[in-house]
């Protein structure tokens, strides 16, 4: 069964219309990039499958039930996690409470224990850091405490909006080695990036918008074999 469908989504913000009919689709234990220049529309996609945003038409469906009028926390109770670009770490609080914090939707204090544990055994970082001020990390680890954060639920699709932005590049690899890692384990990923060349590194297949558009569906290799996208969305030119 597809994991996230996507099917000619209308969205935006009051009467203006961003999105004009996109479409993607996520399977099982993939990675899917959104790759697209600055006002295609790429966070107002996540933030209408995610439901801060409601659509004007299409339908989103998860494992093949509609989600496209729910709230965000419904959604997230379904089995997907949202990162946002800024992370939204609390950052007066301890490392140990923000992860907590994700578990909030879990039935007792046993089940939050057991995905505290689980957490940080991915992240065995933040066991030594547990007592540390999260607003003290530096800018990449608070990116892998954010989706640390989001894991206690165990979501079954991740979708991060630009993990990348504004870290370094040894930081950038050390996010995308610990998304590979989930990816690896059975979580798949939805990942709007800028960092062109990281994402085509790691996606199974990228989708480029433009203009609140589909411009583009593929594999990596697809996307590099064609002149047009190569020039218009890579910069590059073709020797």
């Amino acid at each position: 069964m597809t994991l996230l469908e996507v099917a000619n989504v209308r969205a935006g913000y009051g009467r203006l219309e961003i999105l004009q009919g996109v479409s993607l689709a996520i399977e099982p234990d993939e990675v899917v990039g959104v790759i697209g220049p600055n006002g295609a529309g790429k966070s107002t996609l996540i933030k209408t499958i995610f439901g801060y945003l409601e659509p004007f038409a299409g339908e989103i469906r998860f494992e093949g039930e509609p989600i496209g009028a729910m709230r965000p926390d419904r959604i997230m109770r379904r089995g997907l996690g949202y990162v946002s670009q800024a992370g939204g770490i609390f950052p007066d609080m301890s490392v140990a409470e923000n992860l907590a914090l994700g578990g909030y939707s879990l039935r007792s204090r046993r089940a939050v224990d057991a995905a505290l544990e689980r957490t940080l055994e991915r992240f065995p970082l933040f066991r030594a850091r547990a007592r540390q001020r999260a607003g003290s990390l530096s800018g990449g680890e608070q990116r892998a405490l954010a989706i640390a954060r989001t894991l206690m639920v165990s979501p079954r699709l991740l979708i991060l909006d630009e993990p990348s932005a504004a870290l370094s590049a040894r930081v950038i690899d050390e996010i995308y080695d610990s998304l590979i890692a989930l990816n690896r384990a059975g979580l798949s990923l939805l990942i709007v990036e800028q960092n062109v060349a990281q994402i085509l590194a790691v996606a199974h297949r990228i989708v480029v918008l433009d203009m609140g558009r589909n411009a583009f569906g593929g594999t990596a290799a697809e996307l590099r074999a064609s002149d047009r996208i190569r020039r218009l969305y890579l910069g590059e030119e073709r020797e």
